[in-house]
């Protein structure tokens, strides 16, 4: 993954930014968790997606820390669409680079079929 990382790093596929936090786990226990309300759970579970789809307003492409960590990150369509479209627009010597290796070419194939798929989740 160090390659593909270094590879969108270097063709402004991905933008630094700082991940903000999880939210807290709201329940004392499983047993707390399996007798709450069914809404209370669900508003956990939306909050806890949020999260882990979270990108930073005005920038473009995939934020890297989502491939950073083992973290549960979701990387949407968008996300990968606006990523390949900077890569689309990286220098002709770049992309050419990065192409002779197999592995950079079998990553953008990935992507590409993962739009199709609303995204990936990184775990």
């Amino acid at each position: 993954m160090a390659f593909c990382r270094d590879g969108m790093h270097r063709a402004g596929m991905t933008y630094q930014a700082t991940s903000q936090p999880f939210p807290a786990w709201p329940f004392d226990g499983i047993d707390d968790w399996r007798s709450a309300f069914q809404s209370r759970r669900d508003a956990y579970n939306k909050a806890e997606r949020a999260a882990s789809a979270q990108t930073v307003a005005g920038m473009v492409g995939i934020p890297e820390f989502k491939l950073m960590s083992n973290g549960r990150w979701l990387i949407g369509a968008r996300e990968i669409e606006q990523a390949l479209s900077c890569y689309q627009a990286s220098s002709p010597s770049l992309r050419a680079e990065l192409e002779g290796d197999d592995l950079w070419v079998a990553w953008l194939d990935w992507l590409r079929q993962a739009i199709s798929h609303g995204g990936f989740a990184v775990e």
